[in-house]
């Protein structure tokens, strides 16, 4: 009887597999995200509008390349100082900016129809402060993670938080000013 029951066991899961073999998993995607990102000083920050392309590189690993728009106010905020240097002082969502990024998420074991993950990457930003007419070249390392929401095979929910650390040089003399900033996105993931 144990070895009836040892047998079917192994016949079904044989046939799960061949199953799981036959409609493989897309091995590529695409994502749309909106949210927030904070800034200062010579950091932009504003609405965030985030297009990610993935990959599969692995089982857990995924390439995720963005294209990260920036969008906040002009408002000018440099000034001289007594030394007559150029000071910036923008607030948190002032500023506007444009970043490519390439980089690798680490997807973690799903809990049911969540899965989290982590997430690392390197940019090349170009951002500008229209009141004060400076601009800047930049490149960001992002370091952050997030969750995916299954609502079909090929759909998802996404949410991702991030922190941007790094350096830029800007014009009108300011030279190399580090970066620090924060973002929180939402949107959705479609697998191709």
């Amino acid at each position: 009887m144990s070895r009836a029951v040892i047998l079917l066991a192994a016949v079904l899961a044989s046939a799960g597999a061949a199953t799981a073999r036959a409609e493989p998993l897309p091995d590529q995607g695409v994502a749309a995200a909106v949210g927030a990102a904070t800034g200062g000083r010579l950091t932009p920050g504003g609405v965030r509008v985030t297009g990610h392309y993935l990959y599969q590189l692995s089982s857990q690993d995924w390439f995720d390349g963005t294209a990260v728009f920036t969008f906040g106010s002009a408002q000018a905020a440099c000034f001289r100082d007594r030394a007559d240097a150029v000071v910036c002082n923008h607030g948190l969502a002032d500023g506007t900016g444009l970043e490519l990024s390439a980089g690798v998420r680490r997807m973690f074991a799903p809990q049911g129809r969540y899965q989290p993950f982590a997430r690392a990457a390197v940019g090349f930003a170009l951002m500008r402060f229209g009141g004060d007419e400076v601009t800047g070249a930049g490149i960001p390392l992002h370091l952050g993670g997030g969750i995916r929401a299954r609502v079909s095979k090929d759909l998802a929910v996404v949410a991702n938080g991030e922190l941007l650390v790094g350096f830029a040089a800007f014009n009108r003399n300011l030279g190399v000013a580090p970066q620090i900033g924060l973002a929180i996105t939402a949107g959705a993931e479609f697998r191709l």
